[in-house]
């Protein structure tokens, strides 16, 4: 007897969950690989992730603060006034961010083998080497809080849900970004060339080392105010919103979160169409 409509309906919803389950199950695999190939064989393992962004503070500070003088801006309302601080509430999700795209721009070529061999779907590659990386940034940012409670006496707790969902919505952005480049990258292989010569120019037209008021207000370009056109760089909301939140302690404005909220939501609808269109034929180029 055939089965009823409803009875293969339900059919069709279970094998669909336990897809996703598997998939998942992938993802979550893949992220601890990841995580485990990093830090083998390490006397320091995660220590080193955490040294890392101080070791970068120190000379940072030296060069910019102490040679070339920058002052960072005293917090409103917070009233901290430290450089370290004002650097290291941007460098941490900047680091995130450089990490991530480098490493999953190669996740597919670097496992060509694998694609080659099992059909699997590929996007997990390039998200669990971003979600890796956003581990690993869990753990920097609650020793960002400790420190800023030691050494400056502002307990920033209270914020821990808005960076949470700063983090998130970077999370999101950091993975529609890897769809892009990861796919690109299976196609053209310099991909992941142009975009080591890239970050560095992009983290300077980003307010990480220095505050947003160095960037002039009175010239133009075009017609357009100079901070006007440096505003277009999606991590600059981000880089002012962390820097609401943890130096200034005070929430972000409705204007930064809107930019970020549409930043997000682009780039990862712009990934993910790329991707499924670039697909296809990947084991044929890896």
């Amino acid at each position: 007897m055939p089965a009823s409509p409803r009875a293969r309906s339900t059919s069709w919803r279970s094998r669909r969950d336990l897809v996703r389950l598997l998939q998942v199950d992938l993802l979550v695999n893949l992220t601890l690989r990841d995580l485990r190939s990093k830090y083998k064989r390490s006397a320091l393992g995660w220590t080193w992730s955490v040294l890392n962004p101080l070791v970068a503070v120190v000379v940072y500070s030296a060069v910019f603060s102490v040679f070339l003088r920058i002052q960072p801006t005293t917090g409103d309302p917070s009233g901290i006034r430290s450089y370290a601080v004002f650097l290291l509430v941007t460098l941490l999700p900047w680091q995130f961010h450089v990490t991530s795209l480098t490493e999953a721009t190669r996740s597919i070529t670097a496992n060509g083998p694998l694609i080659t061999k099992i059909w699997f779907p590929r996007w997990v590659l390039p998200t669990s080497s971003v979600l890796a990386r956003f581990l690993t940034l869990l753990v920097e940012m609650a020793v960002l809080l400790v420190l800023i409670a030691v050494i400056e006496g502002h307990y920033a707790f209270s914020w821990i849900p808005v960076v949470l969902v700063l983090m998130s919505l970077q999370l999101v952005f950091t993975i529609g970004l890897a769809l892009m480049v990861s796919a690109a990258n299976v196609y053209f292989r310099d991909v992941q060339h142009f975009l080591g010569v890239a970050l560095a120019p992009w983290m300077f037209l980003t307010p990480i080392l220095y505050p947003l008021e160095m960037v002039p207000a009175d010239r133009e370009f075009l017609g357009l105010g100079y901070r006007t056109l440096y505003q277009l760089n999606p991590m600059v909301s981000w880089s002012e919103a962390y820097r609401n939140a943890l130096y200034d302690l005070r929430f972000p404005s409705a204007e930064r979160w809107l930019a970020i909220g549409a930043a997000t939501v682009a780039v990862l609808a712009l990934g993910a169409a790329l991707f499924r269109r670039l697909e296809p034929r990947m084991a044929e180029e890896v």
